[in-house]
């Protein structure tokens, strides 16, 4: 009868839903449900984003739930299952049927299949059927306050503060099993349903509540000590306000001094104070004048102001009569002077000379002026002054104080002195510093025929290109870096012409061969820097090339991309002993990450390990991937005994070696580990067991270092000049022992 009543309900519940929701055309892929309807408390409360709840039931006694779903689509499929028991169909908003559930935790999965069966969604129900013997409570509320810990059917003790005003309480225990029984304070309270009220004392009162299960086996004793306050002696304030100004620090009430300024127009200001207790009583007075009685949260009658600070204090008496707090406000009223009536600097001349009423000024210094300070002196006292160097922050100076040394920076230099009256009013002095500059670089250069070799760089100072016989003559356009600085042009050692900046040049007329143009560029304070460009202009074909005598082949000076490199000195030592090398277009890539198969070829060379014709090859399953370079040098590390493969039998010659194999690999050359795992590292834990002995072991013999912070970071990939470092540091470990 109960179950036909649900059904009931369900049923007039999916009549309510909007005829396009509960016959929606077929929707694909669609598997949102629109509603669950289950025998028990869904927790949490559903939702289509939901995918696992927890079902309540509510009675040890009734071993029956049901299930219901709803989704937009009649063809979705529905399915549902009990205790990972066999997937039964269930129609669309109609219910399961009885399902028998265990005492304790059950799980009814409920899967949906979109109408096309391309996506399938599985939500869990852990469905919580009480035992007869379960006497705990699954919920419980309060008329007042909170409990403390929040509550949990594990804990037994909790603790509830109300205030001195609450003089009852009632709970509401709500029962894991309807079938059980509660108490509350000794009298019997129906589960779900508010006990009687209890009067409560001054101070603590433990109140009682017994759960006995439903067989009467056991009970269990919850115990809330509700604390009610006594009178109040709390004579704080919970906020201060000023209709004119602002307190100074933020109101807090467990601070009672406060600062504020108001501007000198403003003659009077009310107080406005709020109680934290409302039973409490306040005064106000400024200037020791006699107290006025303000209502809390309620402003004071206007207070009159003199012209600079005024004491106005706030007075609480607490509910109790005796304990009394002050809250005091210096309140000051602000003058406007924001002049200065001096300014002097290290280095350079104002111009115009200083007036406090000019407020723009210029100043030259030569480029040797790094730096300079500046002195300002105030024309009021109460007023603050700040400076500022182009957009940085501005910086607190005390009066008639000479600032820090103030770097310039080659050009302009922005200097701002601010001036902030007592009244808040500022005035702002700008002066404009130029510091001539030394920069006697090009920032651009770009020619009408050919290109330059390098690609053009500010720092680079020599360039070549080539052109054909048929291009005679040939423009420049340089660009300079900084807008003081000047260029000038030659063509083959002539006199050099003024050449402007950004403007191509005028067309330079170009011999057949080799032609020299040299662009000097001077800085501000006259400091010179050449560039010179190689013009090769082609020979006409009747016209034979002169006959020039090679010079003998230049030797190879080392990688052309590890200059400045951390590991240059040790990559070009590796090149040197023969067993490491780059790559055909000159370069090295010192931060190239190295692969197994490339760092056992580096091992084997740099050692020169030769092969044991009695020790037998590996076997590993991917031999086939191990590059023809590097066959020999696998085979013969693994003959030493230095590389062992994975688990499961291959090698990966193609993985990136981390910095933890190669340490390994490194010391089992010598066949050292040490004794103790620790290394020492900040990350060690991060190091896997197996191979702590040897990364310590490299680590005391200097072969390792961390990157930074201490940190080994061993799983992170080994670049080439750490591989070349690392072996270096072998090489010098074996020649000490």
């Amino acid at each position: 009868m109960q179950l036909r009543k649900i059904m009931t309900m369900i049923w007039i519940v999916s009549l309510l839903l909007p005829l396009s929701i509960r016959h929606a055309s077929a929707a694909g892929n669609d598997v949102n449900v629109l509603a669950i309807w289950t025998g028990g408390e869904l927790y949490p409360a559903f939702s289509n984003e939901v995918s696992d709840y927890d079902v309540f039931m509510d009675n040890s006694s009734n071993p029956n739930t049901y299930l219901a779903l709803m989704v937009s689509d009649d063809q979705t499929k529905l399915e549902y299952r009990v205790n990972n028991g066999t997937w039964n169909p269930i129609p669309n908003w109609i219910s399961s049927g009885n399902l028998f559930m265990n005492p304790g935790l059950n799980l009814i999965e409920a899967k949906i299949t979109s109408a096309d069966n391309t996506v399938t969604r599985i939500i869990s129900l852990h469905v919580h059927r009480p035992q007869p013997n379960d006497s705990s409570v699954r919920k419980l509320s309060l008329s007042e306050g909170a409990l403390s810990p929040g509550f949990d059917s594990a804990s037994t003790s909790y603790t509830v503060n109300v205030p001195y005003t609450t003089s009852s309480i009632a709970f509401t225990p709500t029962l894991t099993d309807g079938d059980a029984s509660a108490t509350v304070n000794g009298l019997v309270t129906i589960n779900g349903q508010a006990s009687d009220a209890i009067n409560l004392t001054v101070g603590s009162n433990n109140i009682p509540i017994l759960a006995t299960s439903a067989d009467g086996s056991t009970v269990t004793t919850y115990t809330v000590n509700v604390i009610r306050a006594a009178a109040s002696t709390n004579a704080d304030l919970s906020q201060l306000n000023l209709s004119a100004g602002s307190l100074l620090p933020l109101f807090s009430s467990g601070t009672t001094s406060y600062a504020a300024e108001v501007s000198n127009s403003v003659a009077s200001t009310t107080v406005t104070p709020t109680s934290a207790e409302a039973h409490s009583t306040i005064q106000v007075s400024v200037n020791g004048g006699t107290g006025e009685s303000v209502i809390s949260g309620t402003a004071s009658s206007n207070l009159p102001l003199a012209v600079g600070d005024n004491l106005i204090k706030v007075q609480i008496t607490a509910q109790d009569g005796s304990t009394v707090k002050t809250y005091s406000i210096s309140l000051h009223r602000r003058s406007s002077n924001a002049d200065l009536s001096g300014l002097s600097l290290s280095a350079g001349n104002l111009e115009p000379s200083f007036n406090s009423s000019t407020t723009e000024y210029d100043v030259k210094v030569p480029n040797a002026a790094a730096s300079l300070t500046f002195k300002p002196k105030l024309a009021d006292s109460l007023a603050a002054v700040e400076w500022q160097i182009g957009s940085g922050s501005y910086i607190g100076l005390a009066d008639n104080t000479d600032s820090p040394e103030i770097p310039l920076q080659e050009g302009l230099n922005i200097l701002h002195i601010k001036v902030t009256a007592d009244e808040g009013n500022a005035k702002t002095y700008t002066i404009r510093i130029e510091r001539q500059s030394s920069n006697a670089k090009l920032s651009g250069l770009t020619l009408s025929a050919g290109t330059l070799n390098p690609a053009f760089a500010e720092n680079t100072f020599a360039y070549d290109t080539s052109v054909d016989y048929t291009v005679d003559s040939i423009t420049l356009k340089p660009v300079v870096a900084e807008s003081h600085a000047t260029a000038e042009i030659s063509l083959n050692q002539g006199a050099y012409t003024s050449l402007a900046s950004g403007v191509n040049s005028v067309p330079l007329h170009l011999n057949q061969g080799s032609n020299t143009i040299q662009i000097k560029v001077t800085a501000q304070n006259g400091a010179e820097q050449l560039y010179s460009i190689i013009v090769n202009r082609g020979y006409a074909p009747t016209t034979p090339p002169p006959v020039l005598t090679p010079d003998p082949p230049a030797q190879p000076v080392g990688f052309n991309d590890i200059a400045g490199h951390w590991a240059e000195k040790l990559i070009v030592d590796g090149a040197k002993q023969g067993w490491i090398s780059g790559f055909p277009d000159g370069s090295f890539r010192p931060d190239q990450a190295v692969t197994r198969q490339e760092f056992a070829v580096i091992v084997t060379k740099a050692l020169g390990l030769k092969p044991d014709a009695q020790a037998g090859s590996h076997t590993f399953s991917d031999q086939a991937e191990i590059a023809p370079f590097a066959a020999d040098a696998v085979n013969l590390a693994y003959q030493k005994g230095l590389i062992k493969g994975y688990e499961g039998g291959s090698f990966q010659p193609n993985a990136e070696i981390s910095r933890m194999e190669m340490a390994v690999i490194l010391m089992r050359t010598v066949g050292e580990q040490a004794v103790s795992a620790p290394t020492g590292f900040e990350d060690d834990s991060l190091i896997p067991a197996w191979a702590k002995p040897y990364v310590s072991a490299a680590r005391e013999s200097g072969i390792v270092n961390g990157r930074g912070n201490n940190e080994f970071m061993p799983m992170s990939t080994a670049t080439r000049a750490e591989a070349v470092t690392m072996v270096l540091h072998l090489i010098d470990y074996n020649k000490s022992k």
